[in-house]
């Protein structure tokens, strides 16, 4: 496991149109499965009826975490889902789209991190991205604010989730500096040879 030497935890945008998006996946699956026993697709109806009482409870649960100011994740709703939708005739594809929607829910809303260490950058996203300190000019922590300023003009500015104080972010500027320093050094003394 790698230990980072800065781990800082930038503010979470809002996950409205995510939610909006599996609560309508939901919403289908429970107007399909009921469209399927009304025309008497499954001969005992028992099991998706249970998948579908799953997925409303889920919903509902999600619904009460939200409400409690947590992060709703509907990820076991939709594997529900992805059951019930397995279980109906022809309806294999979407019974994947639904497991690869359970799969992704969690790593779409998980919170964006940029770890700092001698090696480098890494930014917790999905997928996750990891810079050299070779490609970078600057990083610096000003005002509650990371910028990562690239050699290639790229700029990476992000909301730090909780205020910083100036010893911590004076302290953290000075490593990336550090780091930025050795790896031109690096660079000029391959260039040399």
């Amino acid at each position: 496991m790698r230990i980072f030497d800065y781990i800082i935890i930038c503010k979470s945008p809002d996950y409205k149109n995510v939610d909006r998006i599996s609560q309508f996946m939901l919403l289908l699956s429970v107007l399909g499965y009921s469209f399927g026993i009304y025309k008497g697709l499954f001969p005992k109806p028992a099991l998706i009826i249970a998948i579908m009482t799953s997925v409303i409870c889920w919903w509902i649960f999600c619904q009460y975490q939200k409400k409690q100011g947590g992060v709703p994740y509907y990820r076991l709703g939709l594997l529900f889902a992805s059951w019930g939708w397995f279980l109906m005739p022809n309806a294999l594809i979407i019974s994947g789209i639904f497991l690869i929607g359970a799969l992704f829910e969690r790593q779409v809303k998980f919170p964006y991190e940029i770890a700092f260490d001698p090696t480098g950058i890494v930014i917790n996203t999905f997928p996750k991205k990891q810079i050299s300190w070779i490609a970078i000019q600057n990083a610096i922590i000003k005002d509650d604010v990371i910028t990562i300023d690239f050699k290639n003009n790229k700029l990476i500015q992000k909301d730090i989730n909780e205020p910083v104080t100036v010893q911590v972010s004076t302290e953290f500027n000075t490593f990336c500096a550090e780091q930025i320093a050795n790896s031109n050094q690096i660079v000029s003394e391959i260039d040399a040879n």
